[in-house]
């Protein structure tokens, strides 16, 4: 299954407030698989300094992962398909 990366610019955003951000997206998962939907959310990274997140999703597509984003009403910058790369890939 493709994984995709989701890229947020959040100004303002606490620790706290993206703990709440990720909450929503859990319950969104569940929605859509109870949905018959294949997503899964994998893992996010906070930059707090640059008050950005790099979210991690597995999905059937870039649309799938669109719509997973929007039902948790969090903004995004873009959703690109990504290949992983670890030190023992190589």
């Amino acid at each position: 299954m493709p994984t995709f990366v989701v890229k947020r610019q959040l100004p303002g955003i606490t620790a706290d407030g993206v703990h709440g951000a990720g909450v929503r997206v859990k319950s969104c998962v569940s929605e859509m698989q109870d949905e018959g939907q294949d997503v899964q959310w994998l893992r996010s990274f906070f930059l707090p300094e640059a008050e950005q997140t790099h979210c991690y999703f597995e999905g059937p597509s870039a649309e799938a992962i669109r719509d997973l984003n929007e039902r948790a009403q969090i903004p995004f910058l873009e959703i690109s398909e990504v290949l992983e790369m670890t030190p023992d890939s190589v």
